[in-house]
């Protein structure tokens, strides 16, 4: 049995599988990128204007007749006269034979002898390339400017429209089967007899899983050994993870490890030194096929897959801030607990909950915070259960 931070550890150096497909950029927030990208250009592919102002050459003179004016989307000006300046607008080139930006804020238009004059009223001295946004300052042509495995947020959109991208290379996110196990079990559309209670392990990963953009299967299999093996097999022709609900513990009809070792899986680790969620089974085999077992209890499952599987799958590492944390119970000596809390300000209250398999009172919780075995501390790791 490892401790939860041996397993996070564990878990991190596994492959998210994926397959390569190409989309829309618009498509593209939130997957990684498949493919290197390289400028197709300078960037800037001239030098900008960074402010309203004037363009000028010679930065010692005081007043300046203005040539011409220059906007932004117009060819390149030439300033004739070197003692002279260009009116200009952010975003438009620098005319050539200029070499410096004076912002609009620090000078004055004046009329002399019917022409119309830019005047100096700023303090400071005026440098060569104030305010001139130089070309290839940012990246040159075929510079690497984004790698794959770059996960795409709005910025990387940007840089990809940036250089004509309108398609991208992205690793597919993987299919993911999902499966409650056990004979208590039936539908949310059933009415449970009084020894049955109604499946929601599957309802609540399936719901998470496809906010994220995941493409899911749900089904139920009876506490059966040839038809777990079936159902399993069955699915791992189409799916690359399989999540199972229930079936890891000891009990007599705990037979989901047996059945995956006989489908090829090897554990990465089964059971880990926490409550809840002590059982927690993950495996892999050679195809890159993963599994993902956990414990049948709603908060067991619950607790898991948002700590272990979740963050993993998203390709992020988990994060966990600290808070003060009061109605601490006593630590556990030998297992780390994940404890629902009630956020209140700047400190976090643990909940009264009765175990588990205690939904209820797990509205109220606004996240979890996690007690090392034997720890004394009051100020504790948190993680949000919201979003």
């Amino acid at each position: 049995m490892i401790n939860p931070n041996e397993a996070l550890n564990l878990i991190q150096g596994l492959f998210v599988p994926q397959q390569v497909q190409i989309i829309a950029i618009q498509d593209a927030l939130g997957l990684i990128l498949a493919e290197d990208l390289r400028a197709d250009r300078d960037f800037p592919p001239f030098n900008r204007a960074m402010m309203d102002g004037i363009a000028i050459k010679n930065i010692t003179l005081k007043k300046w007749p203005i040539q011409d004016i220059a906007f932004a989307g117009e060819p390149q000006k030439h300033l004739r006269n070197s003692d002279a300046a260009i009116e200009i607008m952010t975003g438009a080139p620098l005319p050539l034979d200029c070499i410096s930006i004076i912002k609009i804020e620090d000078i004055m238009f004046v009329e002399i002898a019917g022409e119309k004059w830019a005047e100096y009223k700023g303090l400071d001295s005026i440098k060569q390339g104030q305010f001139v946004h130089a070309q290839a300052s940012d990246c040159q042509q075929n510079d690497l400017i984004l790698s794959s495995g770059t996960k795409i947020g709005p910025v990387e959109v940007a840089i990809a429209a940036t250089i004509g991208k309108t398609q991208l290379s992205v690793f597919k996110k993987p299919a993911i089967a999902i499966f409650s196990t056990g004979d208590e079990i039936v539908g949310i559309h059933e009415k449970p007899q009084a020894h049955q209670i109604r499946s929601s392990n599957s309802v609540m990963l399936e719901s998470v899983l496809k906010s994220h953009g995941f493409s899911t299967t749900v089904a139920h299999v009876k506490d059966e050994k040839s038809v777990v093996e079936k159902s399993l097999e069955s699915a791992l022709e189409k799916y690359e993870i399989l999540l199972l609900s229930g079936g890891v513990s000891a009990g007599k009809k705990d037979f989901i490890p047996e059945v995956l070792e006989k489908l090829g899986f090897k554990p990465l680790f089964h059971k880990i030194a926490q409550k809840p969620g002590k059982p927690l089974y993950v495996g892999n085999r050679a195809d890159g096929k993963l599994v993902f077992a956990f414990p049948g209890n709603p908060i067991s499952t619950l607790t898991c897959f948002w700590i272990y599987f979740l963050p993993w799958v998203l390709g992020n590492r988990l994060i966990l801030s600290t808070m003060p944390v009061e109605n601490l119970p006593a630590s556990n000596p030998k297992l780390d607990q994940w404890l629902p809390v009630k956020i209140k300000g700047e400190l976090a209250e643990t909940l009264k909950n009765n175990g588990s398999g205690d939904l209820i009172h797990w509205k109220f919780a606004d996240g979890l915070v996690w007690q090392k075995a034997g720890s004394t501390d009051q100020s504790l790791p948190f993680f949000p259960l919201r979003p």
